[in-house]
């Protein structure tokens, strides 16, 4: 095994979302198997955190921006990393 085979880089991206968004996006992100870490951080005020493998990057933004569609209110928080 290379070096490049045994490290996985990640990212960590937060969201506000609407909060009744939350259990749809989640529900969403457990449907594509190990493509994200779904957390919610709080509740109350809609924020969420994603950790995801960088070559699923693609992937998981196709997602968040495509909760627009489906009338979600999502924003990202800058400096989740």
């Amino acid at each position: 095994m290379n070096a490049s085979q045994s490290t996985v880089i990640e990212r960590t991206r937060r969201f506000f979302i609407d909060r009744k968004g939350i259990g749809f996006l989640k529900a969403i992100f457990e449907s594509y198997e190990d493509v994200a870490i779904f957390s919610v951080l709080d509740g109350k005020s809609g924020l969420i955190e994603l950790i995801y493998p960088r070559y699923f990057e693609k992937d998981v933004l196709a997602i968040v921006h495509d909760m627009i569609n489906y009338g979600i209110v999502i924003k990202e928080v800058p400096d989740a990393e």
